[in-house]
């Protein structure tokens, strides 16, 4: 029998239930530890952003995440977010180690999501992961509209090579792709049953593949065809050099100086012509995420105009070109880089004229002398000046430096690696600790306690020269 106490607790059991159910923000899903699980096993595809609040990165994504996912939630095709540093039991299963990392759930089992960060990218990669391919488009209005729906979009026309294109679609996620069948469509854009085209918003405005294409030549063709010639540095082509290993050659230039449109003019030239080898991108220095990339890259007003080259395929290498901006000398550069007889540029800051502190400090200039010396046992921490790990080892690395400071063959040393580079280590995170012995150079990462007691067990497992304590000297 209900009574008014039974009541209660039904209406308590509710609220419940209703509270561990996620909030929706600007057709977001949020999650918490409460709900995480709960909500991953509900539906068949799910994206989750991890994500802190005070990300910069994650704060960018935010407005393009939310639009990709009012459009996707009409799919069914949920898009959720983590408080990685609120919700640490939930984050915590995926060893997250960045801000924002996406993952896809497909009935509850992850796979990490690669593709940019702009709505369209987000939508068609989930497309490309969740459902066809490629849209049908019945018709020439249909497919008019799908040409909105991004700056590129690849369409097959007719039946001939259907089954190719499909499977060929599915390898690619950033662009999307539609196909036809419709006997006015071809008549009206003027094409033979098994052509495919790009149309775009840029340069000449369409592309077309002629029918007989195998894997390889539309692999390149939608590639080379689907970005600028010539890109603006945005997420987009950040997302391009940085996060899918493609070689950028840059122009870094004043966009207000006189020569300004000369220079646009001189790069644009080149960059049709290496267009298949390398993207071409342009950029200030001042404005967003130009101002980090010139910091990273290590270019200033006094740089300015420059043109560099930035590899990421195997490590970062960065070449700078030398002597005036011309079409001849431009040329050049990226016949030289592609012969591999250039020499990456190395980053270094001024060598300190006196080492003040037990920590010695390394600029890439003095790597190679102080690092590399036979005689020397050297540890060295890689670090950010605003890397809060680094902050919270650096009274640990400075008491260990000085108890060991009278060992005349090791040097405790740490290099800034913002404003510094060496091509003898690829340095991923900060801090990243290293340790070269004497009697072999090849880098063994620190994998001890970071206390002072955790360095000198590892210093004494594997230094070339034997460690004293400050009491084994008394």
């Amino acid at each position: 029998m209900f009574n008014k106490y039974t009541l209660i607790i039904l209406c308590i059991l509710a609220v419940n239930v209703r509270l561990d159910e996620p909030v929706v923000e600007d057709n977001v899903l949020v999650l918490t530890d409460d709900n995480f699980d709960e909500t991953i096993a509900k539906y068949e595809y799910i994206l989750v952003e991890f994500y802190a609040p005070w990300c910069g990165h994650c704060k960018k994504l935010a407005p393009e995440y939310s639009a990709a996912a009012g459009v996707l939630k009409e799919e069914n095709l949920p898009l959720a977010k983590l408080d990685a540093t609120a919700h640490t039991k939930a984050a915590s299963k995926f060893s997250i180690s960045g801000y924002p990392t996406l993952k896809l759930f497909i009935k509850g089992t992850d796979t990490e999501y690669n593709g940019g960060r702009t709505k369209n990218d987000i939508i068609n990669w989930m497309r490309k992961k969740t459902g066809p391919a490629s849209k049908e488009l019945q018709g020439v209005d249909a497919i008019e509209e799908f040409k909105k729906s991004g700056d590129a979009v690849v369409i097959h026309f007719g039946a001939h090579n259907l089954n190719e294109f499909f499977t060929y679609a599915k390898t690619i996620e950033d662009v999307a792709f539609g196909h036809t069948t419709d006997a006015a469509a071809l008549s009206h854009f003027e094409v033979e049953d098994g052509t495919v085209v790009i149309f775009k918003t840029f340069d000449e405005k369409r592309n077309d593949l002629a029918k007989g294409y195998d894997a390889s030549a539309f692999k390149s063709f939608v590639e080379s065809k689907s970005t600028p010639v010539v890109m603006k540095f945005d997420e987009k082509s950040a997302q391009l050099v940085f996060g899918k290993n493609t070689p950028g050659l840059f122009l870094y230039y004043d966009k207000n100086a006189e020569n300004a449109s000369a220079l646009e003019g001189v790069f644009s030239e080149i960059a049709s012509e290496f267009k298949s080898k390398i993207q071409s991108i342009k950029t200030g220095i001042t404005e967003g995420l130009e101002t980090r990339l010139a910091e990273y890259i290590g270019v200033t007003a006094s740089d300015l105009p420059s043109v560099r080259i930035t590899d990421t395929r195997v490590d970062m290498k960065k070449y700078n070109m030398s002597g005036d901006i011309t079409a001849e000398n431009i040329r050049k550069f990226i016949q030289d880089w592609e012969n591999g007889t250039l020499k990456p540029h190395l980053k270094s800051a001024e060598i300190p004229t006196e080492q003040t502190e037990a920590v010695y400090t390394l600029v890439g200039k003095s790597f190679d002398s102080i690092v590399m010396d036979s005689n020397k046992d050297v540890l060295v921490e890689f670090y950010a000046p605003w890397c809060g790990h680094c902050k919270k080892l650096a009274p640990i690395y400075e008491e260990l430096a000085t108890k060991l400071k009278h060992n005349t063959n090791l040097i405790i040393a740490k290099m800034d690696s913002t404003a510094n580079e060496t091509d003898k280590v690829s340095i991923q995170g900060f801090p990243t600790i290293k340790f070269f012995a004497a009697k072999n150079k090849t880098p063994i990462d620190f994998n001890g306690d970071r206390t002072v007691d955790g360095f000198i067990d590892f210093l004494n497992k594997h230094a070339s020269n034997p460690i004293k304590n400050e009491k084994d000297d008394l």
